[in-house]
């Protein structure tokens, strides 16, 4: 009882500090001015950060989008790939060859509840997810993903290889402009995941491993740039 009550203290102190926040009148945030670039340089920009950051940037369209999957799962003999079945690009990732037109892959939609045989299962036997994104930030190499009923976040956090589908439409100078732009305080979701690359640590005397805590490698598609 004392630790709800401590807990409803805190949130009541909280809520008072922001009661009746101009959100659209907040103080400039000083700091670091990034410089101005076109939309060419910020591409580059966010290409070469993935890049430094041990990501695989591949540049594509979004008809291709089953090409290139399927050729860059055959170079790493992968013939099983996670998919949200109703997500942004799923039209176009079912059109991938299947298992059952005589070729390597099996698409399995994230259909079932993460738990018991299905658990054990997605983490010993899905080699290979791929999402959508939301967005991308060209100043940090970062892809944010807002994940969703139909495309959750285990998608791009349990399987060892994550491809990440990423309009270059969607691509914003920093952080501070995408957040301002699509007033995110009206709107966030609880579980925005901001990707840069593979999954890393140097916990462990401070050798640079992969794959620690989630995907060791990740493919972006990026599209129409």
């Amino acid at each position: 009882m004392t630790n709800l009550s401590a807990r409803n203290n805190i949130l009541a102190k909280l809520k008072r500090q922001v009661a009746g926040t101009d959100y659209n009148n907040l103080p400039k945030e000083s700091g670091f001015d990034y410089p101005k670039l076109s939309h060419q340089q910020q591409l580059e920009q966010f290409v070469a950060h993935l890049q430094n950051n041990h990501a695989q940037v591949i540049k594509t369209s979004r008809a291709q989008i089953a090409e290139v999957v399927g050729r860059e799962l055959k170079s790493l003999n992968i013939d099983k790939l996670l998919y949200g079945k109703n997500s942004q690009y799923s039209e176009e990732i079912e059109a991938l060859p299947t298992a059952d037109m005589k070729c390597r892959v099996i698409l399995q939609p994230f259909d079932f509840v993460v738990e018991g045989e299905a658990k054990q299962n997605l983490f010993d036997n899905t080699p290979a997810a791929i999402t959508g994104s939301h967005s991308a930030i060209a100043a940090t190499g970062t892809i944010v993903l807002w994940p969703t009923v139909d495309e959750p976040r285990t998608l791009s956090l349990v399987p060892p290889v994550h491809f990440v589908i990423v309009d270059a439409n969607q691509l914003y100078a920093d952080f501070t402009t995408l957040i301002n732009e699509q007033q995110w305080h009206n709107k966030m979701p609880t579980n925005i995941l901001l990707i840069s690359g593979p999954s890393k640590t140097a916990d462990i005397q401070q050798t640079l491993a992969y794959g620690a805590h989630g995907p060791k490698k990740l493919v972006v598609l990026l599209l129409d740039c």
